[in-house]
């Protein structure tokens, strides 16, 4: 990557990493200068910080290098895909999407949750676009008027959802996976497919719990399958609960 190039990606890495940090940590902002330039200094010497060391962290302190790390891989993989624009950004929208569900879920509400999603799609729209047309603007470059959120979006039948969750029937004693935590959990993945693992981490049950569930929402016509087994089962909203 020419210099120019990595100088306008880190920029990008800098502005979403701030935002994030803003919604999750806002008390580290007035370090945040200070703690991004370690990130950069980290990226440009040992190559992108690997997501998964996030998982040997405690989420309490959360660490500005890890998140910029995953900012960082995404931008790169998908730069490097061979597809238009909307691909691409798309592709960063899911990975970042991912990754704050599974990590970050239940600190921030799911409105701002939204919100933050909108404006990392928005800004790596920009990003890609501005590539391609061979200038990088003001929406990017340090100092320049930040982008305004884009207009929130729902991904899924929200209506329809707790309706059809209110039919279930839930075991009578789970404090932690109730209707609520559900419908909040399912709207989150955007009808996108996730794992066993990912409804686990949200709600801090065993595997076990967490398999009992989902066949209960597979059963009722909630969630659908893909048809694999083992390590390659996911599950996903059925098609008459997304937009």
């Amino acid at each position: 990557m020419d210099r120019d190039h990595r100088d306008d990606s880190l920029e990008l890495v800098r502005t979403l990493t701030r935002e994030s940090m803003a919604f999750f940590s806002p008390d580290k902002l007035d370090s945040f200068e200070a703690d991004f330039a370690v990130a950069a200094g980290a990226l440009g010497a040992a190559g992108v910080v690997r997501v998964e060391e996030l998982e040997s962290r405690p989420l309490k302190t959360l660490d500005t290098t890890l998140v910029a790390g995953m900012f960082f891989r995404v931008l790169m993989e998908a730069g490097g895909l061979p597809a238009g624009i909307p691909e691409r950004v798309s592709f960063f929208r899911k990975a970042a999407k991912n990754y704050l569900v599974t990590h970050l879920s239940g600190q921030i509400t799911l409105s701002q949750f939204y919100r933050l999603l909108n404006l990392i799609e928005e800004n790596a729209r920009n990003y890609f676009q501005q590539q391609k047309e061979g200038w990088i603007g003001p929406g990017i470059r340090t100092g320049g008027k930040p982008l305004p959120p884009p207009p929130f979006r729902e991904a899924v039948r929200v209506e329809a959802l707790r309706q059809a969750l209110g039919g279930v029937d839930l075991p009578p004693k789970g404090r932690k996976l109730t209707r609520e935590g559900l419908e909040d959990f399912l709207r989150a993945t955007e009808g996108g497919w996730f794992r066993v693992l990912d409804l686990e981490r949200r709600f801090k049950v065993n595997k076990k719990t967490a398999w009992s569930y989902l066949n209960l929402l597979l059963q009722a016509g909630i969630l659908e399958h893909n048809g694999e087994k083992a390590n390659r089962v996911r599950y996903a909203l059925a098609s008459g609960f997304r937009t």
